[in-house]
């Protein structure tokens, strides 16, 4: 067993206590930008964390974590919390680093994966920033838990590869590689469990997953319709449109306009 395997389970708490913490900030963060609060400071840690990922730089990357983070609290600008989440922060510093060197072997990926809670700070929407805060947290773990075979996991592998989905939504997923490495089962047993189980083949699932995890988007967030996108991995926008009118009988705008916030991006 490795020190951050036997580290895992007393660290569970302090990240759960990080990620209640870190919602918090984002929601405040989110509120002051939203009352006028100049949000470069936040934009210019994520423009850092950015570049020090392309340059797959491990030690300037767990710094501009930490910097992009406390640069959500500051913003949030609410009496002690900067403490508070020093202190947690503190607590789990070694068991993040080590944690960001074996679950990332793609930097870019862990840097994108802020891209949602910065999103919806700047957009000044307190509950996607909260809710946005407390997913990152939550894929964290996952990937954390998938990456030290951690018994927290289902041991069922459909169970597993839903799980895995629901992660990574924003990123493509092939069946082959969700049976190997994240099922361990071959991708037609898999495939003929999404059936029994589901009722539909492995493609229809995940197509169903991101078009509803979109429609989520579009009735309770302003952020713009290619974003939601790229959010739930449709790298063509046209593509997407297709998938979604085929699914709600409305283009991602007319279902906006219909059952979205009364304002909405051009």
């Amino acid at each position: 067993m490795t020190r951050l395997q036997a580290n895992l389970t007393p660290m569970r708490a302090v990240t759960e206590m990080r990620a209640a913490v870190d919602a918090f900030a984002a929601r405040y963060a989110a509120m002051r930008v939203a009352a006028g609060l100049d949000k470069k400071p936040l934009l210019e840690a994520f423009a850092r964390f950015q570049k020090a990922a392309r340059q797959s730089d491990y030690h300037r990357v767990a710094q501009a974590d930490r910097a992009l983070h406390q640069a959500i609290v500051y913003l949030a600008d609410v009496h002690g919390l900067s403490e508070v989440w020093n202190a947690a922060a503190r607590m789990q510093e070694e068991f993040r680093v080590q944690s960001i060197r074996l679950c990332w072997p793609d930097l870019n990926v862990l840097f994108e994966a802020h891209r949602p809670i910065v999103d919806a700070i700047c957009a000044g929407d307190q509950a996607l920033a909260e809710d946005a805060a407390k997913a990152h947290l939550d894929a964290v773990w996952y990937r954390l838990a998938e990456s030290t075979e951690d018994a927290s996991l289902p041991e069922d592998p459909l169970a597993r590869a839903c799980t895995y989905l629901d992660f990574h939504l924003h990123e493509p997923v092939r069946l082959s590689f969700l049976a190997e490495y994240v099922a361990k089962t071959s991708p037609g047993h898999l495939a003929r469990l999404f059936r029994q189980q589901h009722g539909v083949s492995f493609t229809d699932y995940l197509r169903e997953l991101r078009l509803q995890k979109a429609a989520d988007l579009l009735r309770r967030t302003l952020l713009p319709i290619q974003r939601i996108a790229a959010g739930v991995a449709y790298d063509d926008p046209s593509r997407f449109a297709t998938h979604f009118r085929r699914r709600f009988g409305l283009t991602p705008r007319r279902f906006r306009g219909q059952f979205g916030k009364s304002t909405s991006p051009p």
